[in-house]
């Protein structure tokens, strides 16, 4: 876990993640989509993870966002995963500039002791901005809860996230 060489291996790994993630936004961007990168972090039964997300919108389908995920677990390894997320703020009927998105999501926390998750996601996100470059910038909360997969114990448990996320939208 204290590798002496793990630790040089993190920033080159998140920093090549960081840039497939800012080409991929402005490649989908010019192609007439609405894409945010995200900063966020997580906190629940797998420990603390920081890291990035992209939320991918088609013009003609605004309300099913695709975003993938890359973040750092506790045991200095990245984890992943992706989740499709239905946005249902019209539905529900809350104030504007605020959104509401539901879905599965599926990660592995590549950690020692956790490895698949499955569960359900729910993002609470606030327009910053707001006017002509509305959700350009927007912070908001998310949590998760399903079943992960403790490879320790060799079992499913009940596993639960809840973080903090900065979004920008390109």
């Amino acid at each position: 876990m204290n590798d002496p060489l793990r630790m040089p291996m993190i920033v080159p790994s998140l920093l090549a993640c960081t840039v497939a993630l800012a080409f991929a936004a402005s490649t989908a961007s010019a192609m007439e989509n609405d894409i945010h990168i995200i900063a966020q972090v997580n906190a629940g039964t797998a420990g603390v993870e920081p890291g990035l997300a992209l939320e991918w919108r088609g013009m003609d389908r605004q309300s099913l966002i695709i975003r993938p995920e890359v973040f750092l677990n506790e045991d200095e390894d990245i984890g992943g995963g992706v989740a499709i997320l239905f946005d249902v703020s019209d539905r529900i009927g809350i104030p504007q500039r605020h959104a509401f998105a539901v879905g599965p999501r599926v990660v592995h926390h590549n950690s020692d002791e956790y490895s698949w998750e499955a569960d359900a996601m729910a993002t609470w996100s606030f327009d910053l901005v707001g006017g002509n470059r509305a959700w350009q910038h927007s912070v908001g909360v998310l949590a998760a809860v399903g079943l992960i997969h403790d490879k320790e114990d060799d079992d499913n448990d009940l596993g639960a996230s809840a973080g903090l996320f900065y979004s920008y939208g390109f």
